[in-house]
């Protein structure tokens, strides 16, 4: 099991014990140090290297108040803190600062407020990509040990790139990455840096996947011929890319909570007014038609012979209740 040494254990504790405003100075004097081109703005921090991929970490968290307590269970691996440990995403700008730390340098790019919706990447989208001849982006702000997240990003070359170094594809909401592939026509990648429990304070950092992510990077910035990608936007005239055991793309059934492709659900009328949307195999037992608008309802009980949606029953009655007072 990898074991956690006393510099990179001080390292993360600081990291971890300061403002999303502090780490923004601290990572800028260590940027200038490094690079000799940095552009520096209130959204974010670029440093433009030599090698044609920029790796991607936000600088802020979602709990409000740094760390002061840090926890190391060495038997485990494992690294915690009751005040919200914040690895999402301190542990993605702790592996760049390892991978820098052994002379590699890719172009970095850290943003502000991604858990504030994007702000920071939002910003840097409504640029021209500023790092010349850029191949694609390596985000590490995804939890798990090896999952890659490619978002709105349709290259299959590109996934079985990556796959190829040990990950696995997984679905995924959005990352900074997101604002900035479509801007840029750049492909990008999210991968696992180790975190579980993310956005809440039984958050856990796990050694061993974040050091393995470190080093199947570190593999992929020293390919000696980096692939060119072309970046294509996924949507729905590339659904046969969709995989059978993993839908990338789609909606998740409001019974089973499954994710499926928009096409395989159907929409329901919900007991409280609402649209929702069931799978195949949720639709027994759950969902009817109604007679009147011939549209399907959510049922609260399977053995109603009603065969009528809330609201054409309430507007029946409403007719009946009118024609009662008019006679």
């Amino acid at each position: 099991m990898r074991v956690l040494s006393d510099s990179d254990y001080k390292l993360f504790e600081r990291l971890v014990s300061l403002s999303q405003k502090e780490l923004k100075k601290a990572m800028a004097q260590y940027l200038k140090a490094k690079y000799e081109n940095v552009i520096f703005t209130k959204d974010y921090l670029v440093a433009i290297g030599d090698i044609p991929i920029a790796l991607v970490a936000h600088m802020d968290t979602v709990f409000k108040t740094p760390v002061s307590d840090l926890y190391y269970d060495q038997r485990k691996g494992v690294l915690w803190s009751p005040d919200g440990l914040g690895a999402d995403d301190r542990a993605g700008v702790f592996a760049i600062l390892k991978i820098l730390q052994e002379g590699f340098r890719p172009s970095v790019i850290f943003t502000t407020d991604e858990e504030q919706g994007g702000l920071g990447a939002s910003a840097l989208a409504q640029i021209p990509c500023p790092i010349p001849n850029l191949k694609y982006m390596i985000e590490l702000d995804r939890r798990g040990s090896n999952d890659c997240v490619f978002y709105d990003c349709y290259c299959p070359e590109f996934v079985d790139y990556v796959e190829s170094f040990g990950f696995c594809e997984k679905w995924g909401s959005f990352s900074d990455i997101s604002f900035l592939m479509g801007e840029w026509l750049v492909c990008g990648v999210n991968l696992s840096v180790g975190y579980e429990d993310e956005h809440a304070y039984t958050e856990q950092l796990f050694i061993g996947p974040l050091f393995d992510t470190i080093r199947k990077v570190k593999k992929m910035l020293s390919e000696k011929d980096i692939p060119d990608f072309e970046y294509d936007e996924l949507s729905i005239a590339s659904s046969a890319w969709w995989r059978t055991t993993d839908t990338i793309y789609g909606q998740h059934c409001n019974k089973c909570k499954k994710l499926y492709s928009e096409y395989d659900l159907f929409p329901v009328k919900g007991l409280d007014g609402k649209r929702k949307y069931y799978c195949p195999d949720c639709i027994v037992g759950n969902v009817d038609w109604c007679e009147i608008c011939q549209e399907a309802y959510e049922i609260a009980d399977p053995a109603d012979a009603k065969k009528m949606c809330k609201e054409c029953a309430e507007d029946i009655c409403m007719k009946t209740s009118e024609n009662s007072s008019n006679q």
